[in-house]
């Protein structure tokens, strides 16, 4: 399953901010007195005590509900926090306990119920017990546990991290991959032939096919079974560039399909040939990467174009391929399909390249896999040094699927570059079944004062504790790493 999102949400200036800060245990977010600093989710890897092992969650921190932007970004603010909680597996309330209950308090407690996510009732600023007597009025919001806690002093974050975990969801087995149905999103400009393809799957004219562009305004869900497997096909309204929203509907068409990605197991983006690739589908395949999304390019109507060439299709398809690669670099892992929805040709191949993807973004790797490929490839191309300090990766491990998530551990998260983090990934693609498949990776500080660090003994190497922590790890490697460990250990 996907890591576990704990949403923290609140009025301005209750100290959102500052809780998330709290619990990562170390500053990721911006906290300063005036409204409104925090605009984006602000996302971090944090990690809930949960009885004798940890879980780790992604804790997001979201702008303060009713804020007035100064630079009449409100709107934006209002729907990045309509997305977290949409997201939310578990959502922390934030109150400041002092002020009491405001009529902003009461606003996000209205729209808390329509969130179906368990929510605990933080009550900051809660720095003595004295205050916690004040809180007693929260209650009329009716939304969630009521605790009471202070970032500032440090008060209650056992008992709050407690809560958490037992609000959050069950981990899975592996079992959902072979039970439940894949969601597939199928997005694009208007008029590239996205409703014609949902009913050649379903096999019936389940959407309504024109071709006169934008006739789909909605997100609708079609069923539809393929040798057995049942799937979920999300046809959506085609976007437009925001400069040819012409009402609401076109606006709410957009929401929907962004909407509609974030809930789908893997998005096909539609391309046309006969148009080009425009800033918009550019900007369409920003955004499922920033989802972490696994994406087909769908190149419909093929048939078009390969009906206007005199000579062989074969090498016209390769460049093709090669243009649509160098028009989104950022997704060059992505794969390529060639269609004609209105024929079938290459649908079921589509079909089962998607849920062979599906497969692979929901597959866990060994820590000793990992760790090998790891060291492999700080071998070949070590981090460079920065500030003077050596950067040190001390193990990898897999903490989540779909999509696969690699934390690693580190004695500095800020001595590694983009670039080099880049390298990474791209190694773990190349090594490991993850090779259209987009990676989200963490870097996490490794301290002497870190309670969720394994405890050593005085004579044990603090780095080979934290390099064979990891589950699965194979034993029959140990002794070799050990060697290489101590070998090359710096003493300093």
């Amino acid at each position: 399953m996907p890591l576990p999102r704990v949403v923290i949400v609140g009025r301005p200036n209750v100290g959102k901010s500052s809780l998330l800060n709290w619990l990562v245990g170390r500053r990721i977010a911006i906290v300063d007195d005036v409204a409104g600093v925090t605009r984006d989710r602000v996302a971090a890897l944090g990690e809930i005590p949960d009885g004798k092992q940890t879980r780790f969650v992604e804790l997001i921190d979201t702008g303060g509900v009713g804020i007035v932007d100064r630079d009449d970004l409100s709107e934006h603010v209002e729907r990045q926090i309509e997305t977290a909680l949409g997201e939310a597996d578990v959502v922390v309330f934030v109150v400041d306990v002092r002020d009491g209950l405001m009529p902003l308090d009461e606003e996000v407690a209205r729209r808390l119920r329509y969130v179906h996510a368990p929510v605990i009732l933080a009550m900051n600023k809660a720095d003595d017990p004295k205050f916690d007597e004040q809180g007693q009025e929260f209650y009329k919001l009716g939304r969630g546990k009521r605790l009471p806690i202070s970032t500032h002093q440090n008060r209650n974050k056992d008992e709050l991290f407690r809560l958490i975990a037992e609000a959050l969801p069950p981990e899975e087995d592996g079992s959902r991959v072979e039970s439940e149905a894949m969601k597939i999103a199928v997005v694009g400009r208007p008029n590239t032939g996205k409703s014609t393809f949902i009913n050649t799957l379903a096999h019936a004219e389940r959407m309504i096919v024109s071709e006169v562009a934008g006739t789909t305004r909605d997100s609708v869900d079609v069923r539809f079974e393929l040798d057995g497997l049942p799937f979920v096909a999300i046809d959506t309204a085609g976007v437009r560039r925001k400069a040819k929203i012409r009402d609401n509907l076109d606006f709410y068409s957009i929401h929907r399909a962004e909407r509609s990605i974030r809930r789908a197991d893997l998005v096909l983006l539609f391309l046309d040939p006969t148009q080009g690739i425009t800033r918009l589908d550019k900007q369409l395949a920003d955004y499922i990467a920033k989802q972490y999304k696994p994406c087909v390019f769908v190149v419909n109507k093929w048939d078009l174009i390969l009906s206007d060439l005199s000579g062989p299709s074969r090498g016209e398809t390769g460049r093709y391929a090669t243009f649509v690669q160098h028009a989104f670099k950022g997704m060059s892992y992505a794969p390529i399909a060639f269609i004609t929805a209105k024929t079938g040709k290459n649908v079921k191949a589509l079909i089962n390249l998607c849920q062979a993807m599906y497969k692979r973004a929901n597959r866990r790797i060994s820590t000793g896999t990992l760790n090998r490929v790891l060291r492999e490839a700080v071998e070949a191309h070590a981090p460079p040094v920065r500030e003077n300090r050596v950067p040190k990766i001390y193990y990898a491990t897999q903490v989540g699927v779909a999509p696969p998530t690699i934390v690693l551990f580190v004695n500095r998260p800020g001595l590694f570059e983009p670039p080099y983090q880049r390298y990474l990934l791209n190694v773990f693609r190349e090594r490991l079944p993850f090779s259209d498949i987009p990676l989200k990776l963490y870097l996490r500080a490794r301290t002497q004062t870190d309670p969720s660090r394994p405890r050593v003994e005085a004579d044990e190497p603090p780095e080979i504790v934290e390099r064979f922590t990891g589950e699965d790890f194979h034993v029959d490697d140990l002794d070799e790493e050990i060697n290489e460990m101590l070998g090359g250990r710096d003493e300093g």
